[in-house]
């Protein structure tokens, strides 16, 4: 019953933007498109602010090419990629809206407003305005002080309206999207307590800011591996590391329990990380040229975002600032992993870094230049001391490691402890030995990386090198230090031959043996246990009506259930009856082969009950599913005024179950309440008994509930969200303006050239 809003939503709009995904990708196929888009919308951005065409394409591919777009990438976030990709392109068309290059800057800030929010990531859409938001204070702190109130009407009318044509022109999305997120967990439970993943308005403090970086983490923008890279990774070669070679040299069960101990990273993210948001060391040493020292009107409000998104990636570990924001910046806690806002700085930097080499190489020299040159040196000496200050003073260990060798020192059995402790005192030294390789090998490549280049704009300084040839060899150098860096994380090991991927999707003997039951049921796959079969367990569904599977969004309604019963199995028996769940798969505690069990109190699809109880405290009705016989008592949290007369006989079946309707059919000699094994969502479904319209009861906390009449009935229930179809329009109207206004755009440009022309 949950919404399929976040994944498979398609507007039907004869007059969508969506050409210019293609037409911006330049036709590439996934995942190379990514990259294109990113490039090319980072390249518009560099034309839009007057920066060389030819650094606009290295900024570009560097942009592209950041280290956390390779991650995202090679871990399935579709989505946010695609938003990062437009983020330059929006910023840029603003920009020509504050520049007085009105008719452009609406025309391509509705455009690019509409594709970002169209890539559907609310968080990176979120981030972006935060950049806009310090960009737009310091033009109108600007603007006033020139006092050119006009334009800065002019400038905040046009923009605010760009903005609100792009956002309409995905009316449907938004609508659906903002009227689902109340009822998601990302709005709040009524259950939440301090075990709850939320709270009673969004994510909880702990959930929220999970995925925090340590205070000195975000100079893994500069040293990728200043943290040990990834979790899963083996970042360092095998024939070189001492960890592997203290795990060759012990005992082999010792070793094999040692493995999932491995892993290089150590920073302040307890979940584990797939890798660092590394935005190259030339690039980093340019952007704090650009952000210090180098001439640059923009440098501030860029320095501004920069500082906060730090201060906000830094999450449980500055808790009294981040907890303040959840509280009370609007919407903040509808998102978690701070982590993420590094987008922000990564986006910064690549600009900043384009604007310090446009001045360094294609400005004249002075003394003043080379003067400022210097002190930006400076500022990149002590970005490196701090990196070296780490290196000397860290213990290089991580939680796990701590909380291992607590356990060895717990053991009871002086024996037993003494005879593994030396073993596993060794594997975490050799671990802390192979993070300070990693540490050291970073600095001096970074310093190997910031000599070449720092050394190429000092001879075009002192006139001993062509500024093209530099920004060539400056270039170069910044995208194959990207690329060898993406290399761990998106490789050839992320690809699969088609015919070896198709083996995840060949159906093992259980799944065969259960399909033979060809009736409507659902299974509970806890080979992985409780927690795997509701956190990045989907095979199951390929073969099966699932109860488990992960969402980061699910209905808060369906959190409270698997948080309050499901993760009690096996004592939570009367709600896996109550989701029709008939059989349990397993793994053989002696083989690890799948195993199943059937269930024969499954409820089924739908059921008549023989009382009803009407409880409106939604945490007594969580408990009272402890103990309920579902099959003969529902408990719903509306009044209800219908007859409920049981009488034997009365039975009520499945008939179909597409994916937007479900159908049953009735038979009764007397009104019967009937409870469905469906999620309930008030927003989208109606139910209708003989093609009339009847209400819907929200049912033992999470299903769904209707009275029906006495005698023979079609019972259909309809996924028609009104939030769907009343904003169609809105879309259509708002992509017809966007047309209306590039045509306007193409038609002032082409009489420019026409003019241009003449007085040529």
């Amino acid at each position: 019953g949950m919404p399929a809003y976040q994944i498979a939503l398609k507007s039907p709009n004869p007059i969508s933007i969506g050409i210019f995904y293609d037409f911006l990708s330049l036709g590439m196929p996934k995942p190379i498109y990514f990259f294109v888009i990113a490039a090319i919308c980072f390249y518009l951005l560099c034309l839009f602010m007057s920066i060389s065409p030819f650094i606009g394409w290295l900024a570009g591919l560097s942009y592209a090419f950041a280290t956390y777009n390779a991650i995202i990438i090679s871990v399935g976030h579709d989505t946010k990629m695609l938003a990062i990709a437009f983020i330059p392109a929006l910023i840029g068309s603003l920009y020509l809206i504050f520049e007085k290059k009105y008719i452009y800057g609406t025309a391509l800030t509705s455009l690019f407003t509409a594709l970002m929010v169209g890539a559907n990531h609310p968080q990176i859409t979120y981030y972006t305005l935060l950049i806009i938001l310090f960009m737009g204070v310091y033009y109108l702190v600007q603007w006033i002080k020139a006092k050119e109130f006009k334009h800065l009407l002019t400038s905040l009318g046009l923009s605010l309206g760009a903005g609100i044509i792009g956002l309409l022109c995905n009316a449907v999305v938004l609508s659906t999207t903002f009227e689902y997120s109340k009822a998601s967990i990302r709005g709040g439970s009524v259950l939440a307590d301090e075990k709850s993943s939320n709270d009673k308005n969004g994510l909880n403090k702990s959930y929220a800011l999970s995925y925090s970086f340590f205070k000195s983490e975000p100079l893994v923008m500069m040293f990728p591996h200043l943290y040990g890279g990834s979790s899963g990774n083996l970042e360092v070669a095998e024939e070189k590391s001492k960890t592997i070679e203290a795990l060759q040299q012990m005992p082999q069960e010792l070793g094999q329990q040692l493995q999932g101990y491995l892993q290089f990273y150590w920073g302040g993210i307890t979940q584990g990380t797939s890798g660092p948001p590394y935005s190259g060391a030339i690039i980093c040493f340019l952007a704090l040229l650009g952000l210090s020292f180098i001439p640059n009107k923009h440098k501030w409000w860029m320095m501004s975002a920069t500082v906060l998104a730090f201060f906000m990636s830094w999450g449980l570990y500055w808790e009294d600032f981040n907890v303040f924001l959840l509280n009370n910046l609007p919407f903040y806690n509808k998102f978690r992993a701070p982590s993420m806002i590094l987008v922000i700085p990564t986006f910064l930097f690549v600009l900043s870094a384009a604007i310090a080499t446009q001045h360094l190489l294609f400005t004249e020299a002075s003394k003043e230049l080379l003067k400022n040159y210097k002190k930006g040196i400076y500022v990149v000496l002590g970005v490196f001391a701090l990196g070296l200050l780490i290196y000397i003073t860290s213990d290089f260990k991580s939680s796990n490691e701590t909380e291992l060798l607590e356990q060895v020192g717990n053991i009871q059995d002086p024996q037993q402890r003494n005879a593994i402790l030396p073993a596993i005192k060794s594997f975490v030294s050799a671990l802390q030995e192979d993070r300070k390789g990693l540490l050291m090998g970073d600095l001096l490549r970074a310093l190997f990386l910031i000599s070449i280049a720092g050394v190429s704009i000092w001879m075009v300084q002192i006139k001993k090198l062509k500024p093209n040839l530099a920004l060539v060899i400056v270039g170069l150098a910044s995208i194959i230090d990207l690329l060898s860096i993406d290399a761990k994380y998106l490789n050839e090991n992320n690809y699969q031959e088609v015919e070896e991927q198709e083996t995840y999707f060949t159906p093992q003997p259980v799944n065969l043996e259960i399909a033979k039951d060809t009736g409507y049921y659902r299974v509970f796959d806890i080979t992985n246990g409780v927690n795997g079969a509701f956190n990045g367990n989907a095979i199951t569904s390929v073969f099966h009506a699932s109860i488990g599977g992960y969402h980061a969004a699910k209905l808060s309604i369906y959190q409270d259930l698997i948080e309050k019963q499901l993760y009690k199995f096996p004592n939570c028996m009367p709600a896996i009856n109550m989701l029709n769940t008939r059989y349990l798969i397993y793994a053989d505690q002696n083989t690890g082969e799948k195993r199943y069990q059937y269930n024969p109190d499954a409820a089924g699809a739908s059921w008549f009950v023989d009382s009803i109880q009407v409880e409106k405290n939604p945490a007594s009705i969580m408990k009272a599913l402890d103990s309920l016989n579902v099959k003969q008592k529902a408990i719903i949290e509306t009044e209800f005024a219908s007859k409920n007369i049981p009488t034997a006989g009365d039975s009520i079946w499945i008939v179909s179950n597409l994916n937007d309707e479900v159908n049953y059919q009735s038979q009764s000699t007397s009104d019967r309440f009937a409870v469905f094994s469906e999620v309930y969502y008030e927003k989208g479904w109606k139910a209708y008994v003989d093609g009339k319209e009847t209400p819907i009861y929200k049912t033992n906390y999470v299903l769904r509930g209707i009275a029906v009449p006495a005698g023979k009935h079609d019972i259909r229930f309809e996924f028609k969200p009104d939030s769907y179809y009343k904003s169609q329009k809105l879309e259509l109207v708002a992509s017809g303006i966007i047309w209306l206004l590039l045509a306007l755009s193409a038609f002032q440009l082409f009489k420019q050239n026409k003019e241009n022309d003449k007085v040529a």
